[in-house]
């Protein structure tokens, strides 16, 4: 019986991993994305992805967000401490990065 419960217990917390991961990939994504623009305002964009990976990442216990303008393109990094629902039993980060090429106009 306990087996079964420590089972499940690791498949949950490896689903929602799965999934917070792939949220918080996303934002980062986007959030990279609309930095590569001309006219983009890199600190609120930053503001804007630590908000939003802490609204879609339930349990996400610290977050770190940076976006770096290169020469050529845009990187955005983010650094989630995340803690599984039910018991802890590993400390689990989150790393994720997107890299986009600046946009030019014509």
């Amino acid at each position: 019986m306990a087996a079964t419960f420590l089972l499940l217990t690791i498949l949950v917390q490896t689903a929602t991993a799965m999934t917070a991961r792939s949220a918080a990939d996303a934002a980062v994504s986007a959030a990279t994305r609309r930095s590569a623009l001309p006219d983009a305002d890199i600190p609120t964009e930053m503001a804007r992805l630590q908000d939003t990976i802490e609204a879609i990442v339930p349990g996400a216990d610290s977050v770190e967000v940076d976006i770096q303008l290169q020469s050529r393109s845009v990187v955005g990094l983010a650094s989630i401490e995340w803690s599984p629902p039910g018991p802890v039993l590993v400390p689990i980060t989150i790393n994720l990065r997107a890299e986009v090429p600046l946009a030019f106009e014509p």
